[in-house]
């Protein structure tokens, strides 16, 4: 009887067939995928973040700029104020902060900042733009501006204060 039991467990398969070693990978593949379309998701959405930090940082240092003339008595020349490179106003300028240019600069790595002298904007070109919906000439970047405030009834230019804020609008995610 011990012999019949040692052949009949001899002739069993063990292990897995084709056909569930198939169906494991597929399912493996699938969840990798998965995982894969989620990871890059919150890459970008991260990449946002960081920028929408720093773009606060920079609306800070801007209220803390003019808030120190006044402080020191200074008169605030606030169409002066609104050409100045914002990240000069801070200690330490964002991460992949690549300077002045006079013109387009779009030429540089994705993830950068630079300032345009000639529009005086602050320009982001996005490293990651599956989830970016540009307005207007269909390139994957950010521009700021600081913009003067107005009184709506005034008609002498009289402006009352500076806020940083996009150049023309944008949609990402």
């Amino acid at each position: 009887m011990r012999s019949t039991q040692s052949l009949t467990a001899r002739l069993r398969p063990r292990g897995f067939s084709l056909l569930e070693s198939v169906v494991s990978l597929v399912l493996i593949g699938v969840c990798a995928g998965l995982l894969l379309e989620r990871l890059a998701y919150y890459q970008e959405a991260a990449e946002k973040a960081i920028m929408e930090l720093e773009v606060n940082k920079l609306k800070l240092a801007l209220q803390v700029h003019i808030g120190d003339l006044i402080a020191r008595n200074q008169p605030v020349d606030y169409v002066r104020i609104a050409r100045e490179n914002p990240m000069l106003w801070l200690d330490r300028p964002a991460a992949g902060y690549r300077g002045e240019f006079a013109g387009d600069a779009s030429d540089l790595p994705k993830g950068s900042w630079y300032f345009n002298r000639s529009s005086a904007e602050l320009v982001y070109l996005l490293n990651q733009d599956r989830n970016f919906q540009p307005k207007s000439d269909g390139r994957a970047l950010v521009r700021w501006r600081v913009k003067t405030v107005r009184p709506a009834a005034a008609a002498d230019g009289t402006v009352i204060g500076l806020q940083l804020a996009p150049a023309e609008p944008y949609s990402w995610f």
